[in-house]
């Protein structure tokens, strides 16, 4: 169970890292805006900071359970409101489908390990 959490907490920190940097510097401005249909603003002032903190939940959770059930938590949200953007007919991106389903399914894999995990 620990190896779990371990990595799927890398895997979810790696992502949810890079992906704020990502925004703020405008890499994947263009297909956020394109397959959300939300602003460049709500990007960097909205999904960049809140995926950050979500990280930083997640990588403190590897040494405290609550954060770490937050931080899953913050993922889950942040994934599922790309999902629901991303399913709207003109904005289907297969690529943002799978890699938001897949960040998706690891929080909710590692907040599952966490709340049956005893400690």
């Amino acid at each position: 169970m620990i190896i779990a959490i371990w990595i799927f907490s890398l895997v979810l920190v790696a992502e949810f890292v890079l992906a704020p940097i990502n925004l703020w510097t405008g890499r994947t401005l263009p297909a956020f805006t394109t397959f959300t249909g939300l602003t460049t603003p709500v990007a960097r002032r909205v999904f960049a900071p809140v995926k950050l903190v979500s990280a930083a939940l997640v990588a403190v959770g590897l040494a405290l359970r609550p954060a770490s059930i937050a931080g899953a938590c913050a993922v889950i949200a942040v994934s599922a409101a790309y999902l629901i953007r991303l399913a709207a007919p003109g904005r289907r991106d297969p690529a943002g489908l799978v890699g938001f389903g897949l960040f998706g399914a690891c929080a909710a894999a590692l907040l599952v390990i966490q709340l049956a995990h005893p400690h």
